[in-house]
């Protein structure tokens, strides 16, 4: 907090070089020239043949669950309970044999998680978005980082964009205050040539600055959540502003037909969606072919199951079950998430033999509006819940302007819920004019399908 609070009072051109400072950071630890040979590596295996890609996976996993039964307690245990060795699980169709790997294990089991092997140092800190239960922690290492780094350029130059190109972000994160009123509403990060917009300001009465300096800046590429780019798209076309781009990428939510489309016409590009999780087991990315995801086979192991834990067949709707190839920090083998998708019985029209995987199912949310005519994504509100611990689910509702409710369910009644650090981080986001109750509820109602949606708003959205 007291961090936030510094950033917030330097002057603008001290905020960039705190911005530029933090991409160094990255850039030392996930660029150079460790990352052009992980690139070139990995644009070597998008060729494989099917049975090459099933042969580079059972050898990736062989080294991992030995790693495991070697230094992580956890797999150690689990796989001297089913007097398993490591020899039991050579290739990727033996998985079955180890146990499905869930939220609550990892809660229960982190410590033992964690391979003895790496040191404490070298541990990098993650967690999930929290948004419709408590946020998972978990541990990875700067291998990871850059392995990952190098899958999302491999994307990158699928649509002909390179390390170096200019790059314009709309993300979550707070780099402009929320008390701030007049432009710019941007920040720039000179090591890596991206320029990152603001979320948070985004309104019919700011739209002309953003545009403005879009056009200033001639990025290459924008990157940011279906949602909002949707948004910025809608603004672009009322104002007869159509941006001519190389291409566009999006994350993070589910890309409805609708979106695509305006945002294709306004940037006058193809859209590349991409799907990760956050604890590095599973990737997948769209190219040039544009007939759906690849599942990154390189990356992880991804099986879909039934209620029963039984594999589904292909076209069929099942439950994601990932093994991530590359952290051994803490590997997560045979993790499950609640995401539901298919995998296409034909392969891409592009010629890689990565399996095509569907939509990825998880939650309808929609856009908060404040009073000043600001639009907020459901997925910048995820971070103010990722530090929060105790919540077993939340939802986010808004009737008026100025007021939005938490439902919050907890883990057990003896759980202490810092609600004021909640609001406080909502705020920041939503602005202090933003009235926000706490209600602890036993139970959050679905829809009909059996979803929790995360955010209802019954605000009408007037983009003019």
């Amino acid at each position: 907090m007291k961090i936030a609070s510094l950033y917030d009072n330097l002057p603008i051109f001290l905020q960039n070089i705190a911005v530029s400072s933090y991409g160094l950071k990255i850039a030392r630890r996930e660029y150079g020239k460790g990352l052009w040979n992980l690139l070139k590596e990995f644009e070597t295996i998008q060729w494989y043949s099917d049975t090459e890609l099933g042969e580079y996976q059972s050898e990736k996993l062989k080294s991992l669950i030995e790693h495991s039964y070697d230094s992580v307690p956890y797999y150690r245990t689990k796989m001297d309970e089913r007097h398993l060795k490591p020899e039991d699980i050579a290739r990727t169709h033996d998985l079955y044999k180890l146990p499905i790997l869930t939220k609550e294990d990892i809660r229960n089991n982190l410590n033992d998680l964690i391979s003895r092997n790496t040191k404490a140092s070298r541990l990098i800190s993650g967690h999930t978005s929290g948004t419709t239960g408590s946020p998972l922690h978990f541990y990875y290492d700067n291998d990871i980082c850059r392995i990952k780094t190098a899958l999302e350029w491999r994307q990158k130059r699928w649509a002909g964009i390179n390390p170096g190109d200019r790059i314009a972000f709309f993300l979550g994160r707070m780099i402009v205050p929320t008390a701030q009123r007049k432009p710019p509403f941007w920040r720039l990060n000179w090591f890596l040539n991206h320029l990152f917009f603001s979320s948070f300001h985004l309104s019919p009465a700011t739209a002309d600055s953003y545009i403005d300096k879009l056009i200033d800046f001639d990025p290459k590429a924008v990157e940011g959540y279906p949602s909002t780019m949707y948004l910025i798209a809608k603004l672009l076309l009322s104002r007869n502003r159509p941006l001519k781009l190389k291409a566009v990428f999006t994350s993070s939510e589910t890309l409805l037909p609708q979106q695509r489309e305006a945002i294709e016409t306004a940037f006058g590009c193809k859209l590349f969606d991409f799907y990760g999780l956050a604890e590095r087991v599973a990737f997948s990315t769209e190219c040039e072919g544009h007939c759906g995801h690849h599942v990154n086979s390189d990356f992880g192991i991804l099986e879909l199951l039934d209620s029963k834990g039984n594999a589904v067949p292909l076209g069929k709707l099942g439950k994601m079950v990932s093994t991530g190839l590359h952290n051994y920090a803490m590997p997560l083998i045979r993790y499950q998430t609640n995401d539901l998708t298919s995998l296409n019985p034909e392969f891409c029209k592009c010629g890689r033999k990565f399996p095509l995987m569907s939509d990825v199912t998880t939650k309808a949310e929609d856009i908060i509006t404040t009073r000043d005519g600001r639009f907020i994504s459901p997925s910048i509100l995820t971070h103010p819940f990722k530090p929060m611990k105790g919540i077993q689910e939340s939802q986010i509702i808004q009737e008026e302007l100025d007021h939005i409710t938490i439902k919050l369910v907890k883990i057990s009644a003896s759980e202490e819920i810092d609600t004021t650090r909640l609001i406080f981080e909502l705020q920041k986001r939503l602005g202090e004019d933003m009235s926000i109750s706490i209600q602890f509820v036993d139970k959050i109602p679905r829809t009909d399908s059996g979803k929790l949606r995360w955010v209802i708003s019954k605000i009408p959205l007037e983009i003019n």
